[in-house]
């Protein structure tokens, strides 16, 4: 059996979430699969380390965890993310991190009208939409970057308060907006990708400008 990878782990929980959405597999054996796949020693690995590349300049997230796992009925779990500083566990839920993939991809339909004509609405609304340009696999990056700057208080603007549970546009916004700066970054710095040139991503917000 071939070495897995990150690559390859994320397209086998792709199938599986593309199985669930045709129809073809239930939630409860998409979740056994699921918990068998990232059950394995290897796959756990995998995941930790992701967490530990991504978040090693938050110290918060030092010595934490990162766990992939269905968010199920844990009400605490309200986005694709939850860390629980108590256990120091980072939990990423990847069907709702393609589900948010999903909704990107809605928005880019037509932000403005979806946005209900509240500007704050709007700007998160194309915001995500231009976010589509990237590949799935960015979206489980962002969402984890996200988190740290829900955890911390990060946005671009520095600290601030964000509330733990529930996002307001404005700070959903803000945090996305921080986590893609600091991907950005961080894919420059480790395999010399161009966020902006390798998928044409365009986004004039003076914020992401100047965060770099």
């Amino acid at each position: 059996m071939a070495k897995r990878t990150l690559n390859t782990v994320w397209q086998n929980i792709e199938k599986i979430y593309t199985s669930v959405k045709a129809g073809k597999v239930s939630m409860a054996d998409a979740e056994v699969k699921l918990n068998d796949l990232v059950g394995k020693e290897d796959v756990k690995q995998i995941v930790n380390d992701l967490g530990r590349v991504l978040l090693s300049e938050c110290d918060t997230f030092d010595q934490a965890e990162t766990v992939i796992r269905l968010a199920g009925e844990d009400e605490r779990f309200v986005r694709p993310t939850h860390y629980d500083a108590k256990y120091k566990v980072l939990s990423i839920d990847p069907f709702r991190v393609l589900d948010f993939y999903a909704q990107c991809k809605h928005f880019s339909e037509d932000p403005l009208a979806l946005g209900g004509g509240d500007f704050e609405s709007y700007r998160k609304n194309a915001f995500m939409a231009e976010l589509t340009k990237l590949p799935t696999k960015a979206m489980l990056f962002l969402k984890l970057l996200q988190q740290a700057a829900i955890t911390d208080g990060l946005t671009h603007i520095g600290l601030s308060e964000v509330p733990q549970g529930l996002l307001d546009d404005t700070t959903y916004y803000q945090t996305l907006l921080w986590a893609l700066s600091q991907l950005e970054r961080k894919l420059y710095a480790l395999n010399g990708v161009n966020v902006r040139t390798e998928y044409t991503l365009v986004w004039h917000e003076a914020e992401w400008t100047s965060a770099n």
